[in-house]
Formats: structure tokens, sequence, C-alpha cells
């Protein structure tokens, strides 16, 4: 069945509703404005509106009003009973619950009598009947369009009075539902790609301890940062991080970066303060693809609309977590208000407090590194995962004309956790990590199919301050000196974008329309470091060193779009387009080698052995992409695509310098002459979506689709020579790293499926994902514009190979998810269960010597959820995750820390 929605009957007149609103239980029901008089076309028991000659109008389609169905002509409802149950109340209530049950959509042409109420409609019977019955107070008169559709009118309006009045007949329709477990609306299996939405009704039915698990049951996505860590590193069809896949909050990019082992790229957000979370994997053609090359990742946060109900003014809603295994406090509070018809405001705050959690007991075994180092839950302690998160934000939605708004936002947060860059915990950073995004976005939609103009400015900024405490040894003795980083990032950007649609002539017995989208946009990235050394009487590491590693500078990064599509009756869509991007990246670097000292290890660079080293890296492209949608039977559309795309390198991955932290004899170089990556995906693909399977009122939907990418130039780090390879004769080890392209291109394809069943009292759906990837190319080492020794080119066969690569991080080979249940008790009562089965790659592509990554086990997680909704303004929830209590580390975890144990955790939720 459905997920809870609002149906409601409203005016374009004036844009003011005219109509009450009724909560609906768990159906979805939406009023799609016709923009001039047109026809309601129809699916099986689902209407789409498209819009007719603006000289025609919805009373020319029909002979004249019928007080019940015609049992002749071309225009019949369908057959069949259904079981109605309809109070007597308002008639734009009762007809929304109307077209929920009868799935029959409703077109009304004018405005609905002053305190016209409806009749009771009780029992089993037709569509017709019920509709004589609903509509005998009201004095107005019923006509069929189609099978699913029917049009309501007052046989005594005067007409030439009415079309004063009224310009655009208004449609209440059932064409979007979110069936199955996680609500997923329809338009995710009505587009020609893959796209995949996280609704808020998942990610609130089972309470998460990070942001990372919301992603856990999407198809051919994976989160790649361990749970130590509360940002978001999100790995789509086995990309990842440096802009790889552009994660935005209400369309900020989050670019932060910061060099670690483990993933560097994070975005940080409480899963509290989002509304819904869209993932497209395809069509990269449209303002967000700059720089972009594997998808855009949507996080859209709560806004006046997701807190208000249709017929509030004012409210709000509360929720109030608390659980075992150290999950002591989660809650949050939202309000929102509609000031006048102008303007409307809301706001939401939030509080997590959790503490250091406890792994899982069964199969105790982990992973193992890169050198063949077994692990388990004891040798890889879930130490130091505590978090304390603060986070809000402030909305305002200003309505300039009846085509223009402005929306304001503010999205803001504070993060203190701990973090281990090793396996043992024994090396912890503490870390406070701070976040604020500003946003402004204007819509000008003025009543022309021309112009429906988008204009948005942001600006973001991370920053993070990390304490690293003195390092001591065995002894007793300083080792290393504590520090602390301040490690900032700046975003502001801005775009612009338009759709224009045409109607052509008639084809054959069917409309045929085309669009034309075209758009700009523009991004700037300003990294800054400091550090601060304390003096203890340990080694120590000179500021400027230490900032090396996540290294200042700037970026710009350009992009344009032009896509044109073309559609005949719904049946059949083709598109092609272009983009053309461009990047700008400059700073000023330099390159040294560790210095090794009588003890055969090694000091940090000295200021007497620096080279400088001018970064000034131009790179722009042109790139192609195809599309082509066919609905060859009613209920299937097949689909397939192809894009290539430009992936700019951001300012860590080319300004990377300095030493290795810690005395660790490692020099990082520079890469001066880094190239952008170019990557082409091909993908083939179908929807299928399905009412009245097995019984009247299911649904059945699915998306599934293969994909292919090949990345030329992939960035990635790989160990280097120094140049004098002085190093080397007194460590034997590699001596030097920085982020190099391959030269073999990189290829990952994969198999993404989805799917859902909701038959109202239960419920069925899962995804399976499959993934491989060739990452064992080889690269160039000598990545420095300089002379290098004898003895360092002698040993060039050391370098340039799988097996000297680093920082690679591949998404399970396989991944199923399943999610089933019941609704009891008039579905007030809903208990479920999800199971998430994960088997690791068999290409890993890491360092053999590396010791802080490898190849982790597969492992299996159950978890059970509930609710119950006491009343229409309280409801309970309660959730078991990981009820197995399974020891694992999560798919691409990076450093592998282990994930939580079995956790209990109960919800209190309230409407006021």
């Amino acid at each position: 069945m459905p997920s809870d929605g609002v149906g409601r009957v409203c005016s374009t007149m004036n844009k003011n509703l005219l109509g009450a609103t009724t909560s609906l239980g768990r159906s979805h029901l939406v009023v799609a404005a016709i923009l001039s008089a047109g026809i309601v076309m129809s699916a099986p028991g689902f209407a789409v509106a498209q819009a007719q000659s603006k000289n025609e109008s919805l009373l020319q389609t029909r002979e004249g009003p019928e007080l019940a169905q015609a049992d002749t002509g071309p225009a019949r409802l369908q057959a069949g009973q259904h079981r109605f149950d309809i109070e007597a109340q308002s008639l734009s209530s009762a007809l929304v619950v109307f077209s929920r049950i009868s799935g029959v959509d409703v077109v009304f042409d004018g405005v609905l009598p002053d305190g016209a109420t409806s009749a009771g409609v009780n029992g089993d019977m037709t569509t017709a009947s019920a509709l004589d019955i609903l509509l005998r107070q009201s004095g107005l008169a019923w006509s069929v369009i189609n099978q699913s559709t029917i049009s309501i009118a007052n046989p005594q309006q005067d007409n030439a009075q009415s079309s004063a009045n009224i310009t655009e007949p208004i449609t209440v329709t059932a064409a979007i539902r979110n069936l199955g477990p996680n609500g997923v609306p329809d338009e995710v299996y009505e587009t020609p790609g893959s796209i995949a939405v996280i609704t808020q009704e998942s990610m609130r039915k089972s309470p998460v301890r990070e942001a990372r698990d919301i992603f856990n049951q999407v198809a051919g996505v994976d989160i790649s940062n361990d749970a130590r860590d509360p940002g978001l590193t999100v790995n789509v069809r086995g990309q990842q991080e440096m802009g790889r896949v552009n994660v935005n909050i209400d369309g900020a990019r989050q670019n932060y970066n910061q060099a670690s082992h483990g993933a560097s790229s994070r975005v940080y957000l409480d899963p509290a303060l989002l509304a819904e979370v869209e993932i497209e994997k395809s069509n990269l053609n449209q303002n967000g693809g700059a720089g972009s090359s594997a998808g855009i990742v949507t996080m859209r946060t709560l806004n006046t609309n997701d807190i208000l109900d249709d017929d509030e003014d004012w409210g709000g809603k509360v929720n109030i977590s608390h659980g075992t295994n150290s999950y002591d406090f989660a809650g949050d509070a939202s309000a929102g208000a509609r000031i006048s018809p102008k303007l409307d405001v809301s706001a939401t705050i939030s509080r997590k407090v959790i503490g250091n959690y406890r792994a899982g007991t069964h199969n105790p075994g982990l992973f193992v590194t890169g050198n063949g180092t077994y692990h388990d839950r004891d040798s890889s302690r879930s130490d130091y995962t505590f978090l304390r998160q603060t986070s809000g934000l402030v909305k305002a939605n200003i309505y300039l004309t009846e085509d223009q708004e402005l929306n304001l936002g503010y999205v803001g947060s504070k993060s203190n956790y701990a973090k281990t860059n090793d396996i043992a915990n024994e090396k912890t950073d503490f870390n406070e990590t701070k976040t604020d995004t500003l946003t402004a976005k204007h819509n000008w939609n003025p009543e022309t199919d021309l112009v429906n103009l988008d204009t948005n400015l942001f600006w973001t900024r991370t920053e993070n301050s990390q304490y690293r405490p003195a390092r001591y040894s065995a002894a007793g003795a300083i080792e290393h000196d504590p520090y602390t980083n301040l490690f900032t990032v700046d975003t502001a950007g801005g775009d612009i974008a338009n759709r224009s649609e045409f109607d052509l002539t008639r084809f054959g017995d069917g409309l045929s329309e085309f669009g034309l989208g075209y758009g700009t946009e523009f991004f700037h990235d300003k990294a800054t470091t400091r550090s601060e050394v304390e003096d203890l009487g340990g080694s120590g590491d000179l500021p400027y060193q230490v900032e090396g590693n996540t290294p200042a500078g700037q970026r710009d990064v350009y992009g344009g779009y032009l896509t044109g599509t073309y559609g005949w009756n719904d049946l059949f869509e083709l598109s092609a387009g272009v983009r053309y991007d461009r990047f700008a990246l400059d700073g000023d670097s330099y390159w040294c080698e560790a210095v090794p000292n009588f003890f055969g290890s090694a000091n940090q660079c000295a200021t007497d052995n620096d080279a400088s080293l001018d970064i000034d890296l131009v790179q722009d492209k042109v790139s192609p992409s195809f599309g082509f949608g066919i609905t060859p039977v009613n209920g299937i559309q097949l689909f397939a695509n192809y894009r290539e795309n430009f992936r700019a390198p951001t300012v860590m991955e080319t300004m990377l310098k300095g030493s290795h932290l810690g005395g660790v004899p490692l020099s990082f170089f520079s890469n001066a002459n880094l190239k952008a990556e170019e990557s082409r995906t091909q993908e083939i693909g179908a929807n299928f979506k399905f009412d009245n399977v097995l019984q009247q009122g299911d649904g059945f939907r699915a998306k599934v689709a293969y994909y292919r990418t090949t990345v030329d130039n992939y960035i990635t780090m790989g160990y280097v020579p120094t140049p004098s390879l002085l190093l080397a004769s007194l460590t034997g080890t590699y001596q030097a790293a920085g982020m190099v392209n391959l030269s073999d291109p990189v290829y990952i394809h994969g198999t993404e499926l989805e799917m859902a069943y909701d038959g109202g009292e239960y419920f069925l759906g899962g995804t399976l994902t499959t993934s491989d990837m060739d990452l064992k190319g080889t690269y160039d080492p000598y990545i420095l514009d300089t002379t290098y020794s004898a003895a360092a080119l002698s040993v060039a066969d050391q370098y340039g190979s799988a097996s000297s690569l680093n920082g690679v991080y591949a998404p399970p080979k396989r991944k199923y998810t399943l999610d089933g249940g019941f609704r009891l008790f008039d579905q007030d009562l809903v208990m479920g269960m999800r199971a998430t089965f994960v088997y690791p790659q068999d290409n890993i592509g890491h360092a053999t010597l590396s010791t802080s990554v490898g190849e982790y086990f597969k492992y299996r997680v159950f978890d059970f959820y509930s609710s119950y909704e006491v009343n229409e303004n309280v409801s309970l929830r309660f959730a078991v995750n990981n009820m197995l209590d399974e020891a694992y580390v999560q798919g691409s975890g990076g450093t592998y820390a282990a994930a939580p144990g079995r956790t209990a955790i109960v919800t209190l939720s309230g409407n006021f």
C-alpha cells in the first residue's frame, strides 16, 4: 500500500488551497495542475497529466455530463468492485479518498461549491455506484474520460462565467504512489535511467548510529569510511571521493578533503535533518555534473512542507531515541509556520550523544591487511567510537509573485569525535568538525512552456580542528610532540538552468513533445591548513611540513550543458546532450626527500633540502551523452544510456607534499603533471510498474540495470622513488608516495536490481548489487620534473605496478538485501525484518606492503524494526540492529574498524 500522504483539492487561480485536506493512512495522492486545459491520459489505475492545445478544453472532449457510467462508447471505467469506506465529510476530502481506493483519477472543472459535502459510501460496489452515492447531495455530475479517469462538472454553472475565473482545470490523481518497505516514489520506476531515492520513511523506521547507515538498502551504493568517523564517503558504482560523486546538501557541494588512512573525502550531516536523498547514477548532463564522473547525491533537508500538513498554519515534530550499546541519546525537534501566503519559515535542531560501542561477538574474523596479517574483533578494537553531535537548520520560503519564489536556507553542524589511523587504536586524534552551508534559490515559472528558470547560489565551509596527543615510548619517554591542525575547505558557487517545452504536431495517434534543457555552473574551492606543534622534547614536525599532508590551494571548476529530449505519447523517449567542462588549479608547493639519521629511521624534510614547485593546471573537455527509453507494453519500460565525463583533480590530489607524520620514513611528492580523469559509461535497463497484481490495490515495482564504465587517467596514490634513492640503502623500503595517473584504463561493470511488492497488510522488497573492478593498472613513477640518479632509475621495476598502489577501495563484489513485514490493526502496527549479505571483491588492487588496508571477510546482518501509531499525534518505534550480534567490518570501510554489535533502540515521536 502507499505510504503516508495527503490528497487535496486546490485552485491554481491564486494558488491558495480551497478544499479541505485529509490524511489518508498509507495512501499518497498528489494534485497535478494541467497548465492549460487538456486530457488526462492513463496507464491502468493511474493517470499522467498531459497538456493539449491551449485552445481546447476538457469539456470539449465529452458529449455531456453523466450521472452514471455509460454502458457503451470508447470510454468506460474499469470493471470490478471495490470495498469503500468513506465517511460523510467535505467533498474535496471524500474525492481524494475515493481516488485512493478505486485508483480512478478525478478531474474537476471549476471551483467546488462552498460547503459542498459528500454522502457516506460503505460496502462493496462498482466505481460508478460509489460515485453516484458520493455526489448525490452535491448537484454535480460526472463523466468518463478513459477507463481510469473521470471528470466532475457543475451542469448548472454558466460556462462563460467559469472561463472568466478558471484558467486551469485541476486533477486529483493517484498517479504517484510510494510503495514497498521504504516508500520509494513511482518516479524512480518511470525514469529511463538509474536513479534511487531514500525516503524519510526509510530513514526513520530504524534509528541509525551514523549517517552512513541510511545507504545500506540502495543498489550500487556503498559508504567507504568506517564508523569511527561520522563523515560520509559515498561510493557509487565503484567510484568515490575527490568529486567523482558530487555529494551536496540542498544543492551546495561538499568538497571537504583531509588526508588520512582510509577515505579522504567526507560530508558531515545528521540524518535527522534529512527529508530525502536522491542518487542520480545515469544523467550527469545537468547542473551538478561538473567535475563528477559517477553520480550526484543530493541530500535534501527538511523544509516547511515536510514539517506541516497542508491544512496547518503552524506546528512541529519531535523524535527522541535511546538504546543499548552506548546509544545514549538522539533527539530532534522541528517547527514550521506559514506566516502569510507570501512567507513560510521552519527550523530544526538535533542532538546526538553516543558512547564507545561494543563490536559483535559471533564470527569474530574481520579482515587481512595488504601484507597478509589476520585481524579479528579483538585486534581491531572499537574504542574511540563516541560522538557528540549538534546540528540545525533554518529555512525561509518567500513567494514573490504567483510565478516566482525565493528559498533561503542555512544548515550547520558540530561533531566531536575521536579517530584512529591504525588498526589497534593506539594512535588517536581528537576532532571537532564544524560545517556551515548557506543556500539561496530562485525559481521563475511563468505561464509559458518556454521558461522554467532555476537560479542557485551557495557557500559551504567545513572546518576540522584536530588535536593529536604526544606519542610515548614503552619506557614513557616522549617520542613525538603533540600538535593541533586546523583544516578548512570553503566552496562557493552557483548555477542557472532553464527548461523549455514544445508541443509538436500530432504524429500518428499520439502527441509529440520536445524539451530543451540548458544551464551552466561554477564553483571555487579554497583549502587552507594551519598547524601548531608543541615542544615537549620529542622529535616533532615542523608546522609547514604537517600542513603538506592536507595541502592548501585553490581550484575553479566550470561546466555547461545542453540536452534535447523528444517524446511521443509517453511510449517513446529519445535524448541527446553535450556538456563542456573546464578546471583551473594553482598553488605553491615543494618537494623534498626525508633525511635518514644515525638510527636508520628518518627525520622530516629539512628547510635546506626543499625544492620549490609551482602548480598551475588547466584542462577542458566536451562530453556527449545519449539516452533512449521505450514502453513496448503497459507497465514495462526499457532504456539505454551512454555518457562521457571529465573529472578534475582536487587540490589535495595535486598539491600533496611534505613528509609522513610521526617520523615515518616516507616523503610525499606533488604531481605537477596530473591529468583529469576521463570516463565512459554505458548502461541498459528496465523499469517494471504493475498494479492490482495479486489483489485489488496492490502494486509491484522493480528497476534493473547493467552498466560498464571505463576510466582513463584514473588517479590514485602510488609509491614512487626519490631522486637520489638515498633512504633505500638504509631502510630497504619504499621511500616516497604521490598521486599518479594509471596508464591502463580502469574497468568497472556491474548489475543493480531493486524491487518491491506492496499488498497493504504485507510488503516485501530487496536489492541485488554485483560489481567487478579491474584496478591493477600501471603508472609512471617518475612524477617529479627533476633529474633522477642512476640508482633511482635502476629500480624502476619496483615501482609503477599494482603491487605499489595504495588507497584504492573497491565496493563489495556482491551485496543482497531483503526487507519485508506486516501492517496490522488497520496498519497502525508495522513489524518488519531486514537482511544484508555482503561478499568482498576478489581483486582489491592494494599495495602488498600496506598495513592499513586489505580484504575484508563476507558477512551477514539482520535487523528488526517496528512502529505503532498510538494516535494521529503520537507513535512509538522499536528496532534491534544486528540482531545476531555479528562481528564484521563494513565493505569498503577504509581502515576497517569493527562495526557495532547488537543494538536495541526505542523512539518516541510526536506531532504538535
